[in-house]
């Protein structure tokens, strides 16, 4: 009998890193908005082939466990911590544009600065990602 072995794809590249950015971050936020934040997410060692270039569309990595956390910068308070228990609070949703997540302002002070932080689930284990994104309310 022949014994095929299979791999999942997360678990043949072990060393996953990524490099992260929210699209449509802006610098101030009015307390009346609740701004769909877009992730695009790309692995760290990409090189894009020519036509990836020529098309000049870049597809996004989809991470199925990503979370945020947002952090008030003058304390270091975090405001929504990550939401990795059961309940998966602050898991980001995604479609096929990429992950993305919404975010009341209306829960945060106003004139004061924040920072989200990116936590991603590989293989089993969180990476919190290297890139934060700071905002202020006012």
């Amino acid at each position: 009998a022949i014994t095929v072995k299979t791999y999942d794809s997360s678990d043949y590249n072990l060393d996953q890193k990524y490099v992260t950015k929210i699209t449509n971050l802006k610098s101030i936020y009015t307390k009346a908005e609740t701004p769909r934040f877009r992730v695009y997410v790309r692995q760290k060692d990409w090189n894009p082939t020519i036509y990836t270039v020529a098309s000049n569309t870049i597809d996004t990595s989809i991470i199925e466990n990503a979370y945020y956390k947002v952090t008030r910068v003058s304390d270091d308070f975090e405001v929504i911590p990550y939401g990795t228990s059961s309940l998966n609070y602050t898991r980001l949703s995604y479609d096929s544009s990429g992950s993305y997540f919404d975010l009341s302002m209306a829960l945060l002070d106003t004139d004061t600065v924040y920072e989200i932080s990116l936590n991603y689930k590989i293989n089993g284990t969180y990476v919190q990602q290297p890139e934060k994104f700071r905002f202020r309310t006012k």
